[in-house]
């Protein structure tokens, strides 16, 4: 009997993972870039990540991008706009010098978002401006792969606020249909940050980290397990 409890208790907890590790803990994030030739719909990113404080590691980020110059001309939340999924985190790097962690998330399962006829890595938002926003794969149509991601940007206290200059970083690129002025992506950067504004003047202008509230079933579970754990407490307690 005391091994079915155990083993019932062992799956009761697996829901809630995060009490086995201690130090990671899941966040929503928002980032949004003004676009003023969109108004009032902008660019926006809605997703969630796993952050390690010990080690300032992101994983899991994921979430969806709008795309502002699709949508009804109402502004969010109202906006009805083209909402992409970004679900690949394939990039992740930390800088000290900024007190945090990089981490990007990508539409397909590569980082092949803009083109390489002038060098660079093919994503970066540095290379973006290089490359003037034209996409992966130009001058043939046919091999723009259609790539979108979000570079998000998390301080060694995800909860604190940013500072100007770790927003400067913040970064999008979309370069699927809706997200489209011909050859070029629509993009989202600033002078500060990287040396010039996204393609369709947009800029970074806010990001804000919460805490991610734990599913009601993963309470659930956790409840039934302390249930089991008590059960077995008093199995041991002398009569």
């Amino acid at each position: 009997m005391k091994k079915h409890l155990i083993a019932a208790l062992a799956l009761s907890l697996a829901g809630f993972a995060p009490l086995a590790h201690a130090s990671t803990t899941t966040y929503e994030v928002l980032t949004t870039w003004f676009e003023p030739d969109t108004q009032p719909n902008d660019s926006i990113f809605k997703g969630t990540f796993d952050y390690d404080s010990a080690t300032h590691t992101v994983t899991n980020l994921k979430g969806i991008l709008s795309e502002s110059m699709t949508g009804n001309g109402v502004g969010y939340p109202n906006d009805a706009m083209t909402w992409l999924t970004l679900d690949h985190q394939l990039v992740s790097w930390y800088d000290a010098s900024l007190g945090g962690t990089f981490a990007a998330t990508f539409k397909n399962s590569n980082t092949k978002t803009f083109w390489t006829g002038l060098g660079g890595d093919g994503w970066s938002p540095q290379a973006g401006v290089e490359a003037g926003g034209v996409y992966y794969g130009f001058p043939r149509a046919t091999n723009n792969p259609g790539n979108a991601y979000a570079l998000i940007f998390i301080p060694n206290d995800p909860l604190a606020a940013l500072t100007q200059a770790q927003i400067n970083k913040l970064a999008y690129a979309d370069c699927a249909p809706g997200g489209m002025m011909g050859a070029v992506c629509m993009t989202g950067t600033s002078v500060a940050g990287y040396g010039a504004i996204g393609t369709m003047s947009g800029y970074p202008v806010s990001q804000t980290i919460t805490a991610a509230v734990p599913e009601p079933e993963s309470y659930a579970m956790f409840m039934a397990g302390l249930g089991i754990l008590g059960a077995i407490a008093r199995r041991r307690r002398p009569a």
